[in-house]
C-alpha cells in the first residue's frame, strides 16, 4: 500500500472506515436535529427570531473556526485521542443545553459545540485521506459524503418528532447519547490511522495553511463549496419560521420536508457517482449550478408577484439540493487530492471555510425579515452565481475530466 495508506493493515483500514461511518453523521445531526424547535424557542425564550436564529449561527462559526484548529491538531497528535476528547467535552455541552439555562448560555453552549464537534468530525473525515488514494479515495469520499448527509436527512424528521412529544430539549438529550456511541466507538474500536512518520508539531502542521490559501485549485475550490453548501443552511435557517409560523405547518412537517431535501441531496451524490463515470466533471458543475441560478431566479420572480406556499418553497429547494450535491463529491476530492500529506488540514479548511462563509451568507438574510421567502431565494442566486463563477473561472481545466 502506497503512503496514504503505510502502517494500516487491512482489518485496521476497515475498522477505521465503519468508525468514520458512524462519527461523520454526529456534526450534521448536531447542526440539524432542533432546527424544527426553534419556533417554539423562539416562543419558550420570549426572544426575536434572529435571537434563536443566532443559536444555529453562533453554532456554525464555531464549527467552522474549530475545524481550522482542528485540521493541523489532528495532523499533528493523531486522529483517535482528539476524537475522543473532543466528544466526551460535547456530551457534556449536550446536558448543559438540554437542561434549558437562559437564552444567552445556550447561544454559548452551541458555540462550545461548534468547536468541539468540529475536532471529531475533521479526525474521523481525515481517514479517507489515510486509508485511502486514487480512485478508491474517490468512492471512500462518495461513502463519507453520504454518511455526513444522512446527519441533515435524518435528524430534522426525528427532531420534529422529539419537539411534538417532549419538548425542545430532547433533542439535546438524543444528541448526548449519540456522543456517547461515538466515545465508545472511538475508544474500543477506532485504530490510530495517522502514520506517525507524518506527524509534525501543531506550528509546522498549521504552516500548511499558507501554501493551501495561495494554491490556485485548493482556494478557488474551497470557496466555490462554500458557496454551494449555503443553500442547505440558508433553508435550515430560514425555512422553519417560514414553514411553521407563517405557513402555520407543525414542526413534524417540517422535519419531514427537510427528509425529503436531504434525500434529493442524497440522490444527487450517488447520480453523480453514476453519470462522472459518462460526462465530464466540468460540464456537470456547469449545468448543476447553471440550472440552479436560473430557478432560484424564476423562483424570486415569483415569490415577488406574490406566490408563497410550502410547494413553491420545497420543489425548487430540492431540485437545488439535487443540482448542488452533485458537484460536492467532485470538489471534496480535488481538494484532498491537492494536499495528501496533510489530509486533516486539507479537510479542515475547506470545510471550515464553507460553515463560516455559509454562516455569513445566512446571517445577512436572516436580518432581511418578510413574510415572504425573497430573502432565501435572493441568497440562492448570490450563491449559485458565486459557485459558478469559482469552478469556471478558476477551475475549468482541472475539472475537465471522466473519472473512471
Amino acid at each position: 500500500m502506497s503512503e496514504p495508506g503505510q502502517g494500516i493493515v487491512e482489518i485496521n483500514r476497515n475498522r477505521a472506515f465503519y468508525s468514520m461511518l458512524i462519527m461523520v453523521p454526529l456534526g450534521g445531526a448536531a447542526t440539524d436535529i432542533y432546527i424544527p424547535s426553534l419556533p417554539a424557542m423562539e416562543s419558550y425564550f420570549q426572544a426575536d427570531r434572529f435571537a434563536v436564529q443566532s443559536t444555529l449561527l453562533i453554532f456554525m462559526a464555531g464549527y467552522g473556526v474549530g475545524q481550522i484548529i482542528a485540521g493541523p491538531l489532528t495532523d499533528s497528535l493523531g486522529r483517535r485521542i482528539p476524537i475522543l476528547l473532543s466528544t466526551i467535552l460535547f456530551v457534556i455541552t449536550c446536558i448543559g443545553i438540554a437542561l434549558a439555562p437562559p437564552l444567552w448560555m445556550v447561544i454559548a453552549l452551541r458555540g462550545a459545540q461548534g468547536l468541539l464537534v468540529a475536532c471529531s468530525a475533521v479526525g474521523a473525515r481525515a481517514i479517507v485521506a489515510d486509508c485511502y488514494e486514487g480512485s478508491e479515495r474517490i468512492k471512500v469520499a462518495n461513502w463519507m459524503t453520504i454518511a455526513w448527509a444522512t446527519g441533515p436527512i435524518l435528524s430534522p424528521a426525528l427532531g420534529g418528532y422529539l419537539q411534538i412529544w417532549f419538548g425542545w430539549t430532547a433533542s439535546f438529550w438524543f444528541l448526548a447519547g449519540w456522543g456517547v456511541i461515538v466515545v465508545f466507538v472511538a475508544a474500543v474500536f477506532l485504530p490510530e490511522t495517522r502514520v506517525h512518520s507524518l506527524r509534525q508539531p501543531f506550528g509546522i502542521a498549521f504552516a500548511v495553511y499558507r501554501t493551501m490559501v495561495i494554491d490556485k485549485v485548493y482556494l478557488p475550490t474551497a470557496l466555490g463549496m462554500a458557496c454551494l453548501i449555503s443553500v442547505m443552511y440558508g433553508f435550515e435557517v430560514l425555512a422553519p419560521f417560514y414553514i411553521q409560523n407563517d405557513l402555520k405547518h407543525s414542526p413534524v412537517f417540517y422535519g419531514h420536508l427537510q427528509l425529503i431535501l436531504g434525500c434529493l441531496w442524497l440522490g444527487g451524490n450517488f447520480f453523480n457517482r453514476i453519470i462522472s463515470t459518462q460526462v465530464k466533471v466540468i460540464r456537470i458543475i456547469t449545468a448543476a449550478a447553471g440550472i440552479s441560478l436560473l430557478v432560484s431566479i424564476v423562483m424570486l420572480l415569483l415569490d415577488l408577484s406574490g406566490i408563497f406556499s410550502v410547494a413553491a418553497l420545497v420543489v425548487p429547494a430540492g431540485i437545488i439540493y439535487f443540482l448542488m450535491a452533485m458537484i460536492w463529491p467532485n470538489g471534496y476530492h480535488k481538494c484532498l487530492e491537492r494536499f495528501q500529506h496533510a489530509g486533516g488540514s486539507a479537510n479542515a479548511l475547506v470545510s471550515g471555510l464553507f460553515i463560516i462563509v455559509s454562516a455569513v451568507f445566512t446571517a445577512v438574510a436572516s436580518l432581511l425579515e418578510s413574510p415572504t421567502a425573497w430573502p432565501m431565494w435572493v441568497l440562492y442566486i448570490f450563491v449559485t452565481a458565486a459557485t459558478l463563477f469559482f469552478f469556471l473561472g478558476f477551475l475549468r481545466k482541472e475539472f475537465d475530466y471522466i473519472v473512471k
